[in-house]
């Protein structure tokens, strides 16, 4: 890195729509229609941060809650240790993670009902 040039290394979602495809219940579970929604199109990321405070504020059901919690609170984890690693310029280690983190929204979208 040079002193004026910063090198960075980061995660997009390279086409937000396929958030959306990939998860829909879990897109309107993070931003119901009542709800502020996300300025933009949300990728993968803001869709585990907008999940998160659902989760955190106490705005999911009961019964949703229960059934997602664990699951929310993984892909947080796995989120955190992705930004972990892309600080640490470790690219390998946020593959891997992306991969995982995709993977849990996978089996939460599959709960979602």
């Amino acid at each position: 890195m040079g002193a004026i040039l910063q090198i960075r290394v980061s995660a997009v979602t390279f086409d937000p729509r396929q958030v959306e495809k990939a998860w829909p219940r879990l897109v309107k579970l993070a931003w119901p229609p009542e709800a502020t929604p996300p300025q933009g199109e949300p990728g993968v990321l803001e869709l585990v941060t907008g999940l998160h405070d659902r989760l955190a504020f106490g705005d999911l059901a009961p019964q949703i809650r229960q059934n997602l919690e664990p699951g929310i609170l993984r892909a947080a984890a796995l989120k955190e240790r992705l930004e972990q690693s892309l600080a640490a310029r470790d690219p390998k280690t946020a593959d891997s993670l992306s991969y995982q983190l995709e993977d849990v929204l996978l089996e939460l979208e599959r709960h979602v009902g």
